[in-house]
């Protein structure tokens, strides 16, 4: 069995008080507030769950198998993790002594459909005159700011307009945390690092930036 496979079936295992939202579609986001307290994100409200885990020890555990699927370490020097999951789904996690209820567990679904600006046309969510003046400013290298609250649709919205990005392109994504995937097939993604416990190996946005600008 490929290593992906195995650290994907063990994730399954330990994040298995929670493996219906993960399947669940119309779930955007799952809030673990220590083992006995479950959010959920639908359409951007807030559902609490009965889903527990069976003790604080499990919930760790289910951090610390995340953190070993990324090549990464939590623990007490270190209480604080980003990390993904195999489908691209982002994990954050904050353990004792930074999370004074336990260990706390977000995760961020990962979307596979992307919408363009064409469907935020048909969902009435545009204009078609807003559409087309995108749609040129993207073509134009125009600069975009995309702001707003959390689940607000800024991930979903900065897609859509990447689909106006001419193929030809070449596009390099710099993140603190990876969440988008761009339809166009040439594509770099870049993202920040923390440090460890050291200060070694860490990775700015600042930097990232830098190194984009010799990237073309």
């Amino acid at each position: 069995m490929p290593l992906e496979a195995i650290y994907d079936a063990s994730l399954r295992y330990f994040l298995g008080p929670i493996g219906e939202h993960l399947n669940d579609a119309t779930v955007t986001e799952i809030m673990v507030n220590g083992h006995e307290e479950i959010y959920v994100e639908r359409r951007g409200r807030l559902y609490k769950t009965d889903a527990r885990f069976p003790s604080a020890d499990a919930l760790l555990s289910a951090v610390n198998n995340v953190a070993q699927y990324v090549g990464r370490i939590i623990d007490r020097e270190r209480p604080v993790l980003d990390a993904r999951l195999p489908d691209g789904s982002r994990v954050h996690a904050i353990i004792p002594p930074g999370a004074r209820g336990g260990t706390y567990l977000s995760i961020r679904k990962f979307k596979r459909d992307i919408l363009g600006l064409d469907d935020f046309v048909r969902f009435d969510s545009l204009s078609e005159p807003a559409k087309e003046f995108l749609e040129l400013s993207v073509r134009l290298r125009k600069n975009i700011v995309i702001s707003g609250g959390t689940g607000t649709g800024k991930t979903t919205c900065l897609n859509a307009l990447s689909t106006a990005i001419p193929e030809e392109e070449r596009t390099v994504v710099i993140e603190d945390s990876s969440e988008l995937r761009l339809n166009q097939e040439h594509c770099l993604y870049l993202e920040s690092q923390q440090p460890d416990s050291h200060g070694r190996g860490g990775l700015t946005i600042r930097q990232l930036f830098r190194a984009s600008l010799r990237m073309r």
